[in-house]
């Protein structure tokens, strides 16, 4: 069930119902914009249809920030489960969002809170949910 018919991204359809969730909760505009700004780029698809090569929730991933000497690994988490110390990077904070949806190899842009640009390069998909059969992650 694609939503458009060249998506810059894909998305399953459990992540868009859990942070369609999310974005109810908190109730903030921002959040929603945030939301139907994904949304209107994204194809939505099942679990099982999801590419192997696409972050989606839960997510392991190495990312190569511009400027840094070396890679990092982040697990892209829900808002509640988000720890950087830890390696898990909210869906909500810009790279977060940058991140969702995109396929490794890609680089994407995103702006930080001030309103600098930054780039991030994915190196590897460590471990997606969805590959390894793990729909409900």
């Amino acid at each position: 069930m694609a939503k458009t018919k060249n998506p810059t991204l894909y998305l399953t359809e459990l992540d868009v119902t859990r942070l369609e969730g999310i974005a109810s909760r908190a109730g903030t505009a921002e959040l929603d914009e945030m939301l139907d700004a994904l949304l209107e780029r994204a194809a939505i698809v099942t679990p099982d249809q999801i590419p192997k090569d696409v972050i989606t929730m839960n997510s392991r991933v190495i990312c190569a920030l511009e400027g840094d000497a070396e890679p990092r690994e982040w697990t892209l988490a829900y808002p509640d489960d988000a720890d950087l110390a830890a390696g898990k990077l909210s869906v909500l904070s810009p790279i977060g969002q940058a991140l969702l949806g995109a396929r490794a190899g890609k680089t994407v842009d995103y702006r930080l809170p001030n309103g600098t640009a930054q780039r991030v390069t994915i190196v590897e998909i460590v471990f997606q949910p969805e590959a390894s059969g793990q729909f409900t992650l």
